[in-house]
């Protein structure tokens, strides 16, 4: 296993080595936003399970020699290696990025709106880089933003490790009042070509006031050669407008995927978040969502579907910091052989934020003995006038149901199959979208028909 001393001088040294040729290395707020990450990171190093945070991830599994950084060179990914997870017959603006890095060839952006400008980090730096300071920059007062005041930086190295790192990724610009008709399909690929390879996807979403975007995620990642994802997403949503936002996270079984959302909501804004987790070996999927002005609506939803010796994360966290706020989160994981599956999930109502209601619950359905689970929903109330509510349960099939159905002549394997699609179907119908709906539930079709 990698010294803490010898970690930290090869990620020192990489930095050192293309600090100058990442996107806007010129701009002097960029170039000190990337010195403080790197430096964070090497005051903290990979997040421990001594971590709360992070108490079900462990990094410390990832491959004993030194990551490889993903290249843009990766000439034999073809169209056929995406188009299985392509929406099906529903027409979007695509982007492809491979290992990190934006594909022209397998990419479909199509004719954009007036006012939907979908583009890279790159692009958007030379033309608005004050844009871009503004909403791409440092995040830490998100992340820090405490009533102590006091700053924890662990929890949040990985971050500070892609702030560093990235290459960039895809920017989208939503005008005000603008409701594009198609949705927006990032599709990320990881190409292992070695053993270690780790890439550090961004993605920025700002919608303009009374704006309207559907966003959709997939990241997947071909071969057999271990490797990381260590993405960011950070969405903004200016008042009264409404975000989308779709992830299907399906890498392959030899893959670490670490993600963390940070999303801003302003006065009379809408966010949906819906994450259908059945891939990757290890995976840690983080929301953080800040209701910032009145009258904000949060949706966080989730799916993980694990079997084999898989682990799945699931962290959330939201802020309730100013009134009449509202919160709904929905968490349903479906574990078979020895996976196990995570949730941690924080609803923290300022004081400041009157007549704030949320609601908070997360569900797991063990197939085998050897399948866990741990579920911990949070409450913080820090004032009176709030209506929140939350719960949490583990558990098997229920056997009645399931003696019910086969005395009616239903064959067993579909008897499972409609009781477990009845349970993770209750988060699929919440997304607002019926295509992505489809989606889903062809993902849960394909997931359980691959059980052994």
């Amino acid at each position: 296993m990698l010294t803490a001393k010898s970690h930290n001088d090869f990620y020192f040294e990489h930095f050192g080595n293309i600090k100058s040729d990442l996107p806007g290395a010129k701009l002097q707020w960029l170039s000190r936003a990337r010195t403080e990450a790197i430096e964070r990171f090497l005051d903290c190093g990979y997040p421990t399970m001594n971590v709360e945070e992070w108490k079900h991830t462990n990094l410390l599994k990832q491959s004993d020699s030194f990551p490889v950084m993903g290249e843009p060179s990766v000439n034999e990914v073809a169209e056929r290696d995406i188009e299985a997870l392509l929406l099906d017959s529903i027409p979007s603006h695509r982007m492809v990025f491979v290992n990190g890095f934006f594909c022209q060839r397998l990419s479909d952006v199509g004719a954009l709106p007036a006012g939907l400008r979908l583009t890279t980090a790159g692009e958007m730096l030379v033309e608005q880089p004050e844009l871009m300071e503004e909403h791409w920059g440092q995040p830490w007062g998100f992340l820090e933003h405490r009533l102590s005041g006091e700053e924890d930086p662990k929890p949040h190295s990985m971050v500070a490790l892609n702030m560093a790192l990235s290459p960039g990724g895809p920017v989208i610009h939503v005008d005000r009042d603008v409701s594009p008709e198609l949705p927006i399909h990032l599709v990320n690929v990881v190409v292992s070509e070695a053993s270690g390879v780790m890439s550090q996807p961004r993605t920025l979403l700002i919608a303009g006031e009374g704006s309207g975007v559907t966003l959709l995620e997939t990241y997947i990642g071909g071969g057999v050669q271990p490797h990381m994802v260590n993405a960011l997403t950070q969405v903004r949503v200016m008042k009264g407008a409404t975000v989308r936002h779709y992830k299907h996270q399906g890498e392959g079984s030899n893959s670490f995927h670490l993600a963390t959302n940070l999303v801003r909501l302003d006065s009379g804004s809408t966010y949906s978040g819906c994450v259908f987790s059945n891939g990757g070996g290890i995976s840690r999927n983080e929301a953080r969502v800040r209701l910032e002005g009145q009258r904000g609506d949060c949706t966080l939803d989730g799916i993980y579907l694990g079997r084999g010796q898989q682990h799945m994360d699931n962290w959330t966290r939201v802020d309730h910091v100013a009134p009449y706020g509202e919160t709904r989160e929905m968490y349903k994981g479906v574990l078979d052989e020895k996976a196990e599956g995570a949730f941690q999930g924080k609803v923290r109502i300022w004081p400041e934020a009157i007549a704030s209601r949320a609601q908070q619950l997360n569900k797991n359905l063990l197939l085998s003995e050897d399948a866990r689970a741990f579920s911990k929903p949070e409450l913080e109330i820090l004032n009176d006038d709030v209506q929140c509510a939350h719960g949490s349960t583990i558990g098997d099939l229920d056997q009645e149901c399931l003696f019910y159905l086969r005395s009616r002549g239903v064959d067993e394997f579909v008897a499972r199959k409609l009781l477990i699609e009845a349970f993770v179907g209750e988060v699929i119908d919440r997304a607002p979208d019926v295509p992505i709906r489809a989606h889903f539930r062809k993902l849960f079709y394909q997931w359980f028909s691959q059980a052994s």
